[in-house]
């Protein structure tokens, strides 16, 4: 009895590429988010020097965005107890088909820390 293994070959690459190709785009994903979360962390450390110099809200947010290709959003919330909570934002688009239905697309980035203002 004689078989193709040809085709054989052929209809289980078929039925793995979109998976494999799945997986190469998720991670190119993955990577571009930990780079985004890495990247706010440092926007975040000029975020926070930037307001124990005294300068403002406007002149915080031009310092950061200035020289840069992506657009960070900082939102700050000022407490009673002489803390402040400084939250960095980064919109990441994604590029992997049906992502989207698991996480929000452009998925938001954003790193929190609390500081002390006087």
């Amino acid at each position: 009895m004689l078989t193709n293994q040809r085709g054989q070959a052929l209809v289980e690459f078929v039925l793995i590429l979109p998976i494999f190709i799945f997986l190469i785009f998720l991670s190119i994903d993955v990577g571009r988010i930990i780079y985004a979360k890495n990247h706010l962390e440092t926007k975040m450390n000029d975020a926070v020097s930037f307001l124990e110099s005294g300068k403002t809200y406007d002149e915080v947010i031009q310092q950061l965005n200035k020289n840069s290709q992506e657009k960070v959003t900082v939102e700050i919330q000022y407490k009673e107890n002489k803390y402040a909570t400084v939250k960095v934002i980064e919109k990441v688009d994604l590029f992997t088909p049906g992502l989207n239905l698991i996480l929000s697309d452009p998925y938001e980035v954003y790193v929190t820390r609390e500081v002390l203002y006087e």
